[in-house]
């Protein structure tokens, strides 16, 4: 009954890729057109590559960066008020290269979103606390580059202040 791509995308920005997976492996089992059928294989094998990543077990910030997505997954300390993530992102367009930063509070401690950006280039992140206007970061993910044509690893990052 709610075995959807929309109930199974729900899961994975709760950080909740096994469920997830589940998901997506019975739709791709009860589906008949093929096409589909390798969409929803496609999204399951990128699931599975990131959820071999060791789960965050100290204060940290990881930026994985998949075609027009990125991947952030947090975890700040057990005392953190107002927990905020901040992501300067950076993406090609048509009238050249356009940052945009972006601030949004986050609702726990810990957990994974999905950035979905056109003409993603890279993403500059920083998990801490927010006060009213005021952002204090306390873990940084540095810079990455755009993927090497004809290639496509998985890029990541992490780097606690």
């Amino acid at each position: 009954m709610f075995d959807t791509e929309t109930m199974a995308e729900l899961c994975v920005k709760q950080g909740l890729l096994d469920e997830a997976i589940g998901i997506y492996r019975r739709l791709a089992t009860e589906v008949s057109d093929a096409s589909t059928r390798r969409r929803l294989e496609a999204r399951i094998e990128s699931l599975d590559r990131r959820s071999t990543l060791a789960p965050l077990d100290t204060t940290g910030l990881r930026v994985e960066i998949d075609g027009d997505e990125a991947h952030i997954e947090w975890r700040l300390p057990d005392d953190t008020v107002g927990p905020a993530l901040q992501a300067l992102v950076i993406r090609r367009t048509s009238d050249g290269i356009v940052t945009e930063t972006r601030t949004m509070k986050l609702t726990s401690l810990r957990g994974h979103l999905i950035l979905r950006v056109p003409g993603l280039h890279s993403v500059r992140a920083a998990a801490g606390r927010g006060t009213g206007e005021a952002f204090v970061p306390l873990a940084r993910v540095a810079p990455l580059g755009a993927p090497n044509p004809g290639t496509k690893p998985p890029r990541h990052g992490s780097d606690v202040i």
